[in-house]
């Protein structure tokens, strides 16, 4: 689970001639122009964003940019093509925005912000405010719910943020200390949620449905394994069964992690494939808990249907890759019945 991780790289390039200097970055270096939403949106802690402006500029803002292009690869790789490729000479200065962190919470983004904005003495800025007022010895450090694995555009981010008067790598040293610290004081109880997920398939392909959950587990950030082992599940009275069960530590809620169990135990068809269940302080989290947030005299989905709503769910969650791993798996399960 990715709970800190480094943002993308900002560059400013001041040119006396922007739109033509757009065009041979672009040519000669095979970077692609974008819109500042599609550069936030694209852009991670693997690519730069280019920012070429005027000359005679100092201040590191967006919205003096001619032309905003996105690069593979970090700021320094970016400036040794450039002098490689003989394009240095078409650029006048180049500047450095505020580094930028990315921290994941499970929720309630403003109280976390208000602890470190206290903690850090931080200034509190939107995003546009960091960049402008920002030096490339501060960190600007922003709060989103999402997973940290992907790009993530404006709207994944909380529009507050905050400007450390801390270069990156003292400021993730110490977030990469005091992180949970601060996500566990917004969790219900101050505590994290520990789960038994126990496994059970009649047709014996444990190891394959396995992967299926790790696989997920993984693209999904859901949390921490701790364990696993065989264990005896009484499915029903006087009657057990063999299971094979994972412990999961996680600070998403119960319904949660049951949507997503859901989803893992039926296939686009409709097909049952494996049965996922999910314990929470030796309570078993049953499928209806799943539809709490509909309203009660709303239509209920049955067991199947509700299986493969959230099937569907589940996969709009992964990427392409995510899911053409997914497939393949379930390929698998097909071919050695």
């Amino acid at each position: 689970m990715v709970y800190l991780r480094i943002g993308t790289r900002l560059l400013f390039l001041r040119a006396a001639s922007p739109e033509d200097t757009c065009r041979q970055l672009s040519q000669k270096l095979h970077l692609r122009r974008v819109s500042l939403d599609e550069g936030q949106r694209e852009s991670d802690e693997n690519t730069c964003l280019i920012f070429v402006t005027p000359t005679g500029l100092e201040i590191t803002d967006p919205d003096d940019a001619h032309g905003i292009l996105l690069a593979q690869g970090s700021g320094t790789a970016v400036l040794s093509q450039i002098i490689n490729e003989g394009l240095s000479s078409i650029i006048e200065r180049v500047d450095m925005g505020p580094r930028i962190l990315l921290m994941r919470v499970p929720e309630h983004e403003e109280a976390v912000l208000d602890a470190l904005a206290k903690d850090y003495q931080a200034q509190t800025v939107s995003w546009h405010e960091g960049v402008r007022l920002g030096e490339k010895d501060q960190t600007l450090l922003g709060l989103t719910t999402h997973r940290l694995h992907q790009a993530l555009g404006e709207q994944a981010v909380y529009p507050r943020q905050l400007l450390i008067d801390q270069p990156l790598h003292d400021c993730y040293a110490q977030l990469r200390r005091e992180a949970l610290l601060y996500i566990t004081h917004t969790l219900k109880d101050g505590s994290w949620y520990e789960y038994r997920i126990n496994l059970y398939d009649n047709r014996g392909q444990y190891e394959l449905h396995y992967h299926r959950l790790i696989h997920v587990i993984a693209a999904l950030e859901l949390g921490f394994i701790l364990g696993e082992s065989w264990t005896r599940d009484h499915a029903l009275t006087l009657l057990a069964v063999m299971a094979y069960q994972v412990r999961l530590f996680s600070f998403l809620p119960p319904e949660a992690i049951k949507k997503i169990l859901m989803g893992l135990e039926y296939d686009d068809e409709g097909k049952r494939l494996a049965d996922f269940d999910l314990y929470y302080r030796n309570r078993k989290v049953g499928w209806t808990d799943t539809q709490k947030e509909k309203h009660r005299m709303s239509e209920k989905r049955n067991k199947k249907e509700e299986g493969q709503y959230r099937r569907q769910e589940l996969l709009e969650k992964l990427t392409g890759k995510e899911r053409e791993r997914l497939y393949r798996l379930e390929t698998d399960l097909q071919s050695s019945r």
